[in-house]
C-alpha cells in the first residue's frame, strides 16, 4: 500500500508492504450464559451482525444505523452503530461496552495498487472500573498489560526503504507480549475463543510479570485506553471515512 501524502514519510517510501485489519470478531458471555457474537466489516460499515447462542439455538438480527441502531442484552451489553461524520456517507463506527469494557471500531481507507482505495478498521479499546476489580486479569494481544506498573515498549518498525523505496513491516510485539505472535492466532472458526492465553472461561487469572518482558520498561500516566491502529492515518481522500 502507499501511505497517504499527510504522512511526511511518504515523501521517502514509495511502497509498505504490511497488514492492516480488515474486520472484528467479538464474543462476549451474558449473564444468563448466552453467548453473544458480533462481526462488523468496513465493506458495510453502517451495519453489523448480531447473533445470539443458547442450547443450541442460533438467533441472528442486523445492528443498522437506518434501522435499529442501538441495542441492549440483558442491562449489560450495549451496542450501536454511530455516525463519526455527519456530512460524509460512509462515516460509521460500532461501539460496544458490557460494564467492564468500552470498544469504538471505526473505518478508514488505504491506497492500494493502481491507487484503489480499499477499506479498513482500527479498535480502540478503554477498561472501565469494573474491568480493574475483576479476578480474572484480562490476556490477548491487548488486555495482558492493564495491569502493568509501568508501560512496556516493544519492537518497532523503522520504515527505512530499500533501493527501491520500499519497506516491509516485521514488529509484532516482541519484547511486550508473553509468548510470541503466533500463541496468540485463534483456533477454529472466527468467533472461537480458543488460544494459547485464552482466558474466557477462566475463575480467576494473575496478572503477567512485566519483569519477565525484554522490552524497554517507560513511565506512564493514567490513561489506560489502548487500541490496535493503523500505523499511517487514513487516506487524505475522505470519501471512504
Amino acid at each position: 500500500f502507499k501511505l497517504p501524502p499527510s504522512d511526511f514519510r511518504s515523501a521517502f517510501i514509495k511502497k509498505v508492504h504490511g497488514t492492516f485489519m480488515s474486520e472484528v470478531f467479538f464474543t462476549m458471555r451474558l449473564p444468563s450464559s448466552r453467548l453473544l457474537h458480533v462481526h462488523y466489516t468496513p465493506s458495510i460499515s453502517h451495519a453489523a451482525e448480531v447473533l445470539v447462542e443458547q442450547a443450541g439455538e442460533t438467533n441472528e438480527f442486523l445492528l443498522d444505523v437506518h434501522s435499529t441502531p442501538r441495542t441492549k442484552f440483558e442491562d449489560v451489553v450495549d451496542m450501536a452503530i454511530v455516525k463519526t461524520f455527519p456530512y460524509q456517507n460512509n462515516g460509521f463506527a460500532l461501539n460496544v461496552t458490557n460494564g467492564e469494557w468500552n470498544i469504538s471500531v471505526t473505518t478508514g481507507s488505504y491506497r492500494g495498487k493502481g491507487d484503489t482505495l480499499y477499506p479498513f478498521i482500527n479498535v480502540k479499546i478503554t477498561p472501565l472500573a469494573a474491568a480493574f476489580s475483576n479476578p480474572v486479569a484480562p490476556h490477548g494481544l491487548i488486555g495482558q498489560s492493564l495491569h502493568d506498573p509501568f508501560a512496556v515498549q516493544g519492537k518497532i518498525d523503522q520504515y527505512v526503504p530499500n533501493i527501491l523505496g520500499e519497506y516491509t513491516t516485521s514488529a509484532q510485539g516482541e519484547g511486550a507480549i508473553e509468548g510470541t505472535l503466533e500463541d496468540y492466532e485463534i483456533r477454529g472458526e472466527p468467533f472461537s475463543v480458543d488460544f494459547a492465553f485464552s482466558r474466557f472461561a477462566a475463575k480467576k487469572g494473575p496478572r503477567r510479570n512485566v519483569a519477565l518482558l525484554s522490552g524497554k520498561k517507560m513511565h506512564t500516566g493514567k490513561d489506560y485506553e489502548a487500541g490496535a491502529d493503523s500505523d499511517s492515518p487514513s487516506d487524505d481522500d475522505p470519501s471512504l471515512l
